[in-house]
C-alpha cells in the first residue's frame, strides 16, 4: 500500500475551523475507484495551520503528498514539501487548488521550486484518479504542468466534468466522520462548512480567479447539497459558506433550496447562518430568496456588489453595474421589506484614481445609504486574469507581497509565511494615493458604517447641507494634522501600522485587550477603543465642528451629540432608556422632516451586554456589522 497525505491548511478564527472541502470532494472521488483502493491508504490529513515541523514529523514514509493550495497557505504548503522531498526524494509532490500558476504564467515556476514534481490546473477529480492509475505515464495525463529536469512541460487542458451531481460528497461518504473524530482527538475546534451548490460563473471579472472562460459554464448539485446540509445540521454545524458564486442565477433550483435549508434549521436548530454570494446584478430578482433567510434568521445582509462607482474601472474589469438610479431603487425596495443590505467596493483597480474612489464612496452615502459599505483592498490573485502580464503592464499595476489580509484570527501575532500581492501603485494612483485611500476607507467605515459619526454626519447633511465627502474628508485631514487628538491618534496609530505591514512585519488589524486573542480590523479595532473612550473622542469633535462650523446652531449640535451617543450601541448602558430632546432631529435624520424645536421623547433599545466588550464586538462589529448592529433601535414615545 502506499501511503497518501492530504493538505488542506487553514488558519483559526476564535477557534473555529472550515472543514477541507476541497481536498475532501477529490478524496472521496478516489475513493469509488476498487484499484485506488486497494494501491493506496489516506495516511493523515492536515487540515490546520501549524508550524512546518510540527506538521512534518507525523510524516512517515510518504508517498504521496497532494496538496490544496490557496494564497493563505501556499508558502507553508511549499516549507512543508520542500523538506519532505529532501528526506524522502521519492515522494511525489502534486499541488492542486487555485494557487499554482496556470501554464500561461508557470514559466520558469520549477526552477524556484524544484522540490514540486506536478501542477494540476482546474478540476482535479479526475486528473488525480488518473495520476494515481498511471503514476508512470504522466506526460499522458491532461491538466498537468510537469517537473521535468526543472523545465515545464504542459500537457493538454482537461474538460470540465459533465456532472457535478454525481461526483461523491465528503460528508455523506464517511470522509469527514473521519476528520470530525480526529479534530475531537487533537484539537476540538468549532467546524465551519462548505458547500457547492453550483460550480462555475458566467461573468469574467478580471480580479476573479473564476473569471477566466474555463469556469463560465454553470454545473449545478442541488440533490446532493441538500443531504450534505443535513449531515451539517446532524452534527451541529453552526456556519455554512455556499461556494455557489452567483445565488439566485438559477432562481427556481436556489429558492427551492433555500426553503430546503430553512426546514432543516427548523428541525434541527442548524444552521445558523447560511452565507451565500449573490447573483450579481440581480438583486432585485433574488429579493425574495433573501427575505426567506431574513425570516429564518439564516443569512443576515444583501450583497450589493459594485467594486467601483467609475465607469472606466468597470470596464478595465470587464464588470458592469446597476446604475445609480438602480441603487437607490433597491436601496427603498430592501428598506420597505425589512431587508438587510450592504454595498461592496474595491479599492485599488485599474484606472481608479483617489478622487473618483472618494467620490464613489461619497455618491454611495449620498444616495441615503447609511447600513454597512465593505471596502476590500484590491489583490492580485495568481490565476486572475488581471494577473497576466500584458494587463498588468497596460494598468501600471504595481504589488507588495504581504501578510493576507485576515481579521478575527487566532495568534495573530504570529507572522504567516505566507503573503500575498496588494496592488499599491497603478498608472492611475500613486502609492502615496493608496495609502490615503486606506485611510479614507478607514474613516468612512469607523465613521459612518461602525456608526461612530454617521448621526452627526447626517444630521449636518439634513440640516445645514454639509455633504459627505466633505464631512469626512475634513475630519481626516484634521486627524492628520492634529497627530495629538484622539482620532488624529488613531490615524496615525493605523498609518504608521500600514507602513510596517508593507514592509511585512505586522500583521493587519489590532489585537485590543479585553476584547479577545484575535486581531480585529482597523475600524472595528478604533470602534472597540472609542467605548472607553467617548468623551475625550466627542468633545474634540464638537469643538473642531464648532470652529469649522460657525454658521451652526450650538443647540441643534448639542442635540445632535446627544442623538449620535444615543443611536450608538454600547456594551456598557443597559436597554431599553428614554431621553428627551428639543428638536426633532430624530425625524429630521430617518424621516426627512425639516428641523422644528419640539419636545420630543425617543425610547432607544438595543441589546444588553453587561460590559462583556468582547461579545459586544463579536456580535456588533464582526457578525452584525452587515446588519447595522451596531445601531439602536429609536422610537418616537
Amino acid at each position: 500500500m502506499k501511503n497518501i497525505y492530504l493538505f488542506e491548511l487553514s488558519d483559526i478564527f476564535a477557534d473555529q475551523v472550515y472543514l477541507p472541502y476541497s481536498s475532501g470532494v477529490v478524496w472521496s472521488y478516489l475513493k469509488t475507484n476498487s484499484i485506488i483502493q486497494k494501491n493506496y491508504q489516506l495516511k493523515d490529513w492536515f487540515f490546520v495551520r501549524d508550524n512546518a515541523s510540527n506538521i512534518i514529523k507525523k510524516i512517515e514514509n510518504p508517498n504521496i503528498l497532494l496538496f490544496s493550495s490557496f494564497m493563505w497557505n501556499w508558502n507553508l504548503n511549499c516549507e512543508i514539501a520542500k523538506t519532505i522531498k529532501k528526506q524522502y526524494p521519492k515522494c511525489l509532490i502534486i499541488c492542486g487548488g487555485q494557487h499554482q500558476p496556470l501554464p500561461d504564467r508557470n514559466k520558469n515556476f520549477f526552477k524556484q521550486y524544484p522540490y514540486i514534481d506536478v501542477l494540476i490546473h482546474h478540476e482535479g477529480e479526475l486528473t488525480m484518479e488518473e495520476i494515481l492509475l498511471k503514476p508512470d505515464d504522466l506526460k499522458n495525463i491532461k491538466g498537468l504542468t510537469l517537473n521535468i529536469d526543472n523545465k515545464e512541460f504542459v500537457t493538454p487542458s482537461r474538460k470540465r466534468l459533465d456532472n457535478i451531481e454525481d461526483v461523491p460528497s465528503p460528508y455523506l461518504d464517511g470522509s469527514f466522520d473521519w476528520i470530525v473524530q480526529k479534530n475531537k482527538k487533537e484539537n476540538n475546534y468549532a467546524f465551519n462548512a462548505t458547500v457547492e451548490s453550483a460550480r462555475g460563473c458566467p461573468y469574467s471579472c478580471s480580479f476573479c480567479e473564476i473569471g477566466e472562460q474555463y469556469y463560465q459554464k454553470i454545473k449545478t448539485s442541488y440533490d446532493k447539497t441538500k443531504k450534505e446540509i443535513e449531515w451539517i445540521a446532524k452534527n451541529k454545524i453552526e456556519y455554512i459558506t455556499d461556494a455557489n458564486s452567483n445565488y439566485g442565477i438559477m432562481f427556481t433550483h436556489d429558492y427551492d433550496l433555500a426553503q430546503y435549508i430553512v426546514k432543516i434549521k427548523e428541525k434541527y436548530k442548524y444552521p445558523h447562518a447560511y452565507r451565500v454570494t449573490w447573483s450579481k446584478g440581480q438583486a432585485d430578482k433574488v429579493l425574495q430568496i433573501a427575505k426567506l433567510f431574513e425570516e429564518a434568521n439564516i443569512q443576515k445582509g444583501m450583497t450589493i456588489a459594485l467594486q467601483s462607482m467609475n465607469p472606466k474601472v468597470l470596464e478595465a474589469i470587464k464588470r458592469k453595474n446597476i446604475d445609480g438610479g438602480k441603487l437607490s431603487e433597491f436601496i427603498r425596495m430592501y428598506e420597505k421589506e425589512n431587508i438587510s443590505s450592504y454595498v461592496e467596493l474595491i479599492w485599488g483597480l485599474p484606472e481608479e484614481t483617489l478622487e473618483s474612489f472618494i467620490n464613489g464612496v461619497a455618491s454611495i452615502i449620498e444616495e441615503g445609504y447609511h447600513n454597512y459599505l465593505d471596502i476590500h483592498l484590491m489583490m492580485l490573485l495568481p490565476n486572475a486574469p488581471i494577473s497576466e502580464i500584458g494587463y498588468k503592464e497596460r494598468y501600471g499595476l504595481k504589488t507588495l507581497a504581504v501578510q493576507p489580509r485576515f481579521s478575527h484570527r487566532s495568534n495573530p501575532e504570529q507572522l504567516v509565511k505566507d503573503t500575498v500581492d496588494f496592488v499599491i501603485e497603478a498608472n492611475s494612483f500613486t502609492n502615496e494615493d493608496w495609502i490615503e485611500g486606506h485611510q479614507f476607507r478607514w474613516i468612512v467605515i469607523f465613521g459612518h458604517y461602525l456608526g461612530a459619526l454617521q448621526f452627526i454626519a447626517r444630521g449636518l447633511n439634513k440640516i445645514y447641507n454639509i455633504s459627505y465627502k466633505e464631512f469626512y474628508t475634513k475630519l481626516l485631514i484634521e486627524a492628520k494634522e492634529q497627530p495629538k487628538s484622539y482620532l488624529g491618534k488613531e490615524y496615525w496609530n493605523i498609518k504608521n501600522n500600514l507602513n510596517i505591514i508593507l514592509k511585512n512585519k505586522r500583521h493587519w488589524g489590532d489585537v485590543i485587550e479585553g476584547a479577545g486573542d484575535i486581531n480585529w480590523e482597523v475600524d472595528e479595532a478604533s470602534a472597540i477603543r472609542l467605548t472607553k473612550n467617548k468623551d475625550t473622542f466627542y468633545k474634540e469633535i464638537k469643538d473642531y465642528l464648532i470652529q469649522e462650523y460657525t454658521f451652526i446652531d450650538i443647540k441643534v449640535v448639542d442635540e445632535l451629540f446627544k442623538y449620535q451617543l444615543s443611536r450608538l450601541h454600547n456594551p456598557f448602558k443597559k436597554y431599553p432608556f428614554t431621553k428627551k430632546f428639543k428638536y426633532n432631529i430624530h425625524n429630521v435624520i430617518e424621516n426627512e422632516s425639516k428641523l422644528e424645536k419640539k419636545d420630543t421623547r425617543l425610547l432607544f433599545e438595543g441589546k444588553n451586554y453587561n460590559a462583556n466588550l468582547y461579545q459586544w464586538a463579536k456580535e456588533t462589529l464582526w457578525f452584525g456589522r452587515r446588519i447595522a448592529r451596531y445601531k439602536t433601535r429609536a422610537t418616537v414615545l
